[in-house]
């Protein structure tokens, strides 16, 4: 099974687990969206041609990134008049993943919601009772030291004492670093899992 869809101004043949590039969308990565554009839908060897479009066809699909294509130069040139300009050019896209044509006003079944981790906080008791370790023998990346240490976090203790919005809150601390910090922790037996 494939469609043809139009999206910014274009033509693309889908088919469900297909990633394509299209024009900038304003969805953030994550979000599901559905293109009700389909211009074609090829079932099977059953093909309908919409008029301009195939009325009761959507595709869903989910924004996997959002980037910017390489530079390209423009050069603009004419002869005898000493006129010469260069200019760069970095185009816009989204990365779409296809999930599936659905025909006939299908509705899709959400998706479950994922389970929200609940990280436990460490009391001031159990804070006291960890020594005086440094970050630096919890052998994370030098990049992740830098960051705790530039936010004035030196021991163990001083880490814990902080929740997950104030480490992320941390210029050049983010969500992977969050994650290499809490496996640091769970394999020195600081905290549980």
């Amino acid at each position: 099974m494939y469609a043809i869809i139009e999206t910014g101004g274009k033509q693309y043949k889908v088919s469900p687990g297909q990633r394509i590039e299209v024009d900038r969308l304003v969805e953030s990565v994550g979000e599901t969206l559905e293109l009700g554009n389909v211009l074609l839908l090829a079932d099977d060897g059953n093909v309908v041609v919409g008029t301009p479009t195939v009325p009761g066809v959507t595709v869903h699909a989910t924004v996997v990134e959002q980037g910017r294509g390489r530079k390209i130069t423009v050069f603009k040139f004419s002869r005898g008049n000493r006129y010469h300009r260069k200019r760069g050019h970095r185009q816009n896209y989204t990365t779409l993943e296809i999930e599936d044509i659905l025909r006939g006003g299908a509705k899709k079944r959400p998706a479950p919601p994922k389970p929200v981790e609940k990280q436990e906080v460490a009391t001031p008791e159990e804070i006291s009772a960890v020594p005086d370790v440094a970050i630096e023998e919890l052998d994370l990346p030098s990049r992740v030291a830098g960051a705790l240490k530039e936010a004035g976090l030196e021991t163990v203790a001083d880490l814990l004492e902080k929740d997950d919005a104030e480490l992320l809150a941390i210029r050049g601390f983010g969500g992977k670093s969050l994650e290499q910090v809490r496996a640091a922790l769970q394999d020195k037996g600081f905290i549980k899992e």
